[in-house]
């Protein structure tokens, strides 16, 4: 049985904010691409009911993570008004930075919902998990999706799209920003909101993010870091921030460039997909089940068979 389960990260291409719900969620126009650079989850089911999350990283053990949150709502719908069946320990392998804009926590969250969907043989359908997902937030659903995509909506409605193969040199700022605060002063900082367009004329347009200038105009050090990789190649942010990317056509310019910079900054290198290794790595888990299933009922039906 599979224990070690894949958490990519994201990039957000182009990020353009076009209005506001009265609930406080902001409806979004972006395009997520998918990188291999990302977390690995260890997932142990257990019959106790308990969720336990174990990470070297302390300050995320705590009730209001996503991954603790995401298991914890998986058992509501599955059991409800009940103790539930199973339970897991849960080990987090961190290396996606906090609060970066690479998506970690919402992977993290879609991870354990789709693992744990299949281990406690929930066997909830896509859609379903993408509505709990986004009960947890809004980039959750993406990771669910499986692939690159065109969001609308707070970031739930998604059209897939073949982007490219590109590498990516990301800067990691040693600052971190939450989505919510980083909305926030959005909201301070910028008084009006991007047009609504369709997908293919963004996807025609030179790309970019709302949140760049409040950002810079907020964060001297980020302004700093743009300024370094602005040297060498067209700098962008990825989701709220706090990283700062650029794409090339190979692997070989992506470090030429990162050997440029100063050594102080901290980077990162990978590549785009288009499809998500945990989906990849889940279907072939299913279908090894499903061969496994199938030879353990004609075992048992041969020895039927013998004894009559």
């Amino acid at each position: 049985m599979n224990y070690q389960w894949p958490s990519p990260g994201k990039l957000n291409l182009f990020l353009y904010v076009t209005g506001r719900r009265s609930d406080g969620y902001h409806y979004l126009q972006t395009l997520f691409q998918l990188i291999e650079y990302g977390d690995t989850i260890k997932i142990f089911v257990t019959n106790n009911g308990r969720i336990r999350l174990f990470t070297i990283m302390n300050d995320l053990v705590c009730r209001d993570n996503l991954i603790i949150r995401a298991a914890k709502l998986l058992q509501y719908y599955c059991w409800p008004n009940k103790k539930p069946v199973f339970g897991a320990d849960i080990f987090l392998d961190k290396v996606l930075p906090i609060g970066s804009g690479l998506g970690g926590a919402s992977s993290n969250a879609a991870t354990v919902l789709m693992v744990l969907n299949q281990q406690w043989r929930c066997y909830l359908n896509k859609h379903v998990l993408m509505y709990l997902g986004l009960m947890l937030g809004a980039d959750v659903p993406v990771f669910l999706y499986g692939r690159s995509a065109f969001a609308e909506g707070i970031g739930n409605i998604l059209t897939p799209v073949f982007v490219p193969n590109k590498w990516y040199l990301i800067l990691v700022p040693p600052i971190r920003i939450s989505t919510s605060w980083g909305f926030q002063m959005y909201e301070l900082e910028s008084h009006c909101y991007s047009p609504s367009r369709s997908m293919r004329e963004l996807l025609s347009v030179s790309f970019h993010n709302d949140f760049e200038e409040v950002i810079k105009k907020i964060s001297p050090e980020i302004k700093m870091f743009f300024a370094c990789l602005s040297q060498f190649a067209l700098a962008r942010l990825t989701g709220t921030g706090s990283c700062i990317f650029s794409e090339f056509k190979t692997e070989h310019l992506a470090y030429q460039v990162q050997s440029y910079l100063p050594s102080w900054i901290n980077s990162i290198i990978t590549r785009g997909i288009n499809l998500s290794p945990l989906h990849q790595k889940l279907l072939k888990y299913t279908t090894y089940s499903s061969i496994i299933f199938f030879m353990l009922i004609n075992a048992l039906l041969s020895s039927s068979l013998l004894m009559i």
